[in-house]
Formats: structure tokens, C-alpha cells, sequence
């Protein structure tokens, strides 16, 4: 997914344009183009927002633009021209690893080819080229690159983790789709006010230094919580077994007393509240495994943890919703 936050460090409409048709491997119309760009490029800016879709309209329809109308309103990437400068600069951009300037890219072209550069700015057209995507701040990268940035800060966030090593970061977003697709995964913090660096590690500043110790006291909480579910499960299960004899002793008798509808009701749905509690308590834990897990960098157990996450928040949401639907009609 291409997911671009109300940063300066997002790419220009027409790059996102182009990363999102590259990304997408197959045409796209012109109103789900639009959509993309409201919901992942525009996202948070109310001004930018209004002028969207006649900027979408127009970048799709520029002449010698790096866009193409394949079918009924169906839109693709042109396919690249091999003009020798282009092919040149998109080498450069692959050794480098990282976005360049224009004037960059100019001086290494420069020093390749030995012509001037005013002949090389008036050749040089990286916009109507779809394999080059810029960047609002001015810098120029392949579109085939998947950018990270995103999914890294909201990660940090979610978890209260400040500081991490790059290397483990960009390890836990891996996306094994987009790796097949010969995506390369890039993360650019040194471009991105939302994040400083700190030799090889990286600090997420939206992560406050108050909600990174609350994190690792989240780790003492999880444990007296562990010691305290034990003794909760093994007073339950005594109450299981005194509820079976007592079924058991009652299950011979003639005539038995049944509980009234509406009380069995209330009874299920509180029961259903503790489940959805016990749910809450439970995820609530995962961070605090999640941070220990990363001291041990064991990459492999956060990414089940993760998913882990995403279970009980569903499920733990489904329970809210069956409560809500059902109290409200005993009300």
C-alpha cells in the first residue's frame, strides 16, 4: 500500500501517482486513482484535498507525461523510453540507494558523459519518465522502491519504542509481497522530520520519553497481572467443579426449577463483558512482551505477537458489539 502522511516528507501528486500504479501492477480508473490520493496522500490536509481530483484529472491527461489511457478510463505507467540520460540517472539513483537532488544527479551525468549542463537540464525530463518518482522536498528516487517511513513511525508509535536499531526496523516491516515484486525496501529518516538519527540507531519523535517508560513499566505491570490471572483461572476452575457436582447431585430430580429468559440473558451478556475484559487485559500485555522480545531480537516472535494483536483486537470487538446490540434490545 502506498500511504503517505500529512508530512513534507511525502512524495509530489505525481510521484505518488506513479508509485501507486506501479505498486498496483494493473491499470487503474481514473476515480480510483483519486480515491488513493484522497485517502493516503491528502490524508489531513482539508485545503489540499478540495483541488484533488482536477489535479488527479490533469497530471493523468498532460501530454508526454509518463501516463497512458489503456481502455475505458483505464490509466497505466508509459513504458520507459531508453533515452541514454535516463538511463543513466535511474543507474545512478540504483547504486546510491537514496533520493538525489536534481542538481545531483546533473553533476553526476556531468562527470559521465562530458557535456555541459545546460544541454543536460534541457534532455534531462525525469517527470515524464515512469520509473522516477519525486519527493515534495525535491528529491528524486525510483518509484519501484517501497517506502517505509509510514509503517515504521506508526510501528514506533503503537509500541511507545523511541529509539531502535534501523536494521531490526526495517527487518519487522518486510513485506514479503512487495520483495517478490522486486520492491526494495527503503527507509529515509534522515529526510523525515518525524524521525532523528543517532549513529545506527533511530528516534521517533513523536514517541514521548514519558510513553517509552511507560512502556517498560508496562512490562512490571504484566507481570504481577500474569500472577494474579493464575490465581483468578485457578479459582475458577474451582468454581467450575463445585458448579458440575452440583449439576451432577440436581440432574435425578423430577422437576427442576428454570431460570426466567430474561435473567439468562443478563447472566450471558455479563459473561460476555468479563470475556472481552479478559481479552483487553491480555492485549494490553502484548506491548510490554513485544519490548522484551525486541531487547532479544527476536524479530520473528514480534511479528506473531503482532498478529497475535490484531486477533484479539477483533475478536475483543466483535464481544463489544454482540453486548451493545443485545443489551440494547433488554433495555
Amino acid at each position: 500500500m502506498v500511504q503517505q502522511g500529512a508530512w513534507t516528507f511525502r512524495y509530489s501528486l505525481e510521484g505518488f501517482l506513479k508509485r501507486a500504479l506501479y505498486a498496483a501492477s494493473a491499470p487503474r480508473t481514473e476515480s480510483q486513482l483519486t480515491e488513493s490520493v484522497l485517502r493516503d496522500w491528502a490524508a489531513g490536509d482539508e485545503k489540499s484535498r478540495e483541488s484533488v481530483p482536477d489535479r488527479v484529472r490533469a497530471s493523468l491527461r498532460a501530454k508526454g507525461g509518463a501516463f497512458r489511457l489503456v481502455g475505458d478510463d483505464l490509466y497505466s505507467l508509459r513504458e520507459a523510453q531508453g533515452d541514454d540520460l535516463q538511463e543513466r540517472a535511474y543507474h545512478f539513483l540504483q547504486e546510491s540507494g537514496v533520493p538525489q537532488k536534481q542538481g545531483e544527479i546533473l553533476r553526476h551525468l556531468q562527470g559521465v558523459t562530458g557535456r555541459g549542463r545546460g544541454e543536460l537540464m534541457s534532455r534531462l525530463d525525469l517527470d515524464s519518465d515512469p520509473r522516477f518518482g519525486r519527493l515534495e522536498s525535491g528529491e528524486w528516487l525510483l518509484v519501484e522502491w517501497n517506502l517505509v517511513n509510514d509503517q515504521i513511525a506508526a510501528w514506533m508509535i503503537e509500541l511507545g519504542q523511541r529509539r531502535a536499531a534501523r536494521e531490526d526496523l526495517l527487518a519487522l516491516v518486510a513485506d514479503e509481497e512487495h520483495e517478490g515484486q522486486g520492491q526494495s525496501a527503503v527507509f529515509l529518516p534522515e529526510l523525515d522530520s518525524r524521525f532523528a538519527v543517532v549513529g545506527e540507531s533511530v528516534e521517533c519523535l513523536l514517541v514521548e520519553p514519558q510513553a517509552a517508560a511507560a512502556v517498560e513499566e508496562a512490562v512490571l505491570t504484566a507481570e504481577r497481572t500474569t500472577e494474579s490471572t493464575q490465581e483468578t483461572e485457578e479459582t475458577k476452575m474451582n468454581a467450575t467443579t463445585a458448579l458440575d457436582t452440583t449439576l451432577t447431585e440436581t440432574a435425578g430430580e423430577e422437576t427442576t426449577v428454570q431460570q426466567p429468559v430474561g435473567e439468562l440473558l443478563m447472566d450471558v451478556l455479563a459473561q460476555l463483558v468479563q470475556a472481552a475484559d479478559r481479552l483487553q487485559a491480555r492485549n494490553n500485555g502484548l506491548a510490554a512482551e513485544v519490548v522484551n522480545l525486541f531487547d532479544s531480537e527476536d524479530l520473528d516472535g514480534i511479528k506473531a505477537l503482532m498478529a497475535d494483536r490484531k486477533r484479539l483486537e477483533a475478536l475483543n470487538n466483535d464481544l463489544h458489539a454482540l453486548v451493545v446490540k443485545h443489551a440494547a434490545s433488554q433495555a
